[in-house]
């Protein structure tokens, strides 16, 4: 079980530290908003390893992808419907029908990067 934690973990913290560099970039409209956007990130590697943690061990490791885009699915619908977080980052609301897109885009990324964690944690299972 720390594998699957540990594994989740490193790969959430290796794509945080990407994502600041690139979202150092573009600038951002004030301290305000690089608060929110750091702090959702600080959350990130722990609720990683222990959606890890959670998932069914029948699954491991085949269906570790598909244990991520439901992960994804979950975080989309939060990030984008709930918190609103593209408008709170950038200053301007999004139109409700461009929103679904975003959270299919979260549901691919997450796939894409639990890719990564499968590899991670048939890494240092061996």
């Amino acid at each position: 079980m720390i594998q699957r934690f540990a594994s989740a973990s490193a790969v959430a913290s290796v794509v945080i530290a990407v994502a600041a560099g690139i979202l150092r970039v573009p600038p951002l409209p004030d301290v305000e908003t690089r608060y929110l956007a750091t702090s959702v990130w600080c959350v990130v590697p722990l609720a990683w390893g222990l959606w890890a943690m959670l998932m069914p061990r029948s699954w491991l490791p085949r269906r570790l992808p598909l244990w991520g885009a439901i992960l994804g699915l979950l975080a989309g619908l939060l990030g984008v419907f709930v918190l609103n977080l593209p408008a709170r980052i950038y200053g301007e609301p999004m139109p409700t029908w461009t929103q679904g897109p975003f959270v299919l885009l979260a549901i691919g990324v997450y796939y894409l990067l639990w890719l990564l964690v499968r590899r991670v944690h048939r890494a240092l299972a061996g």
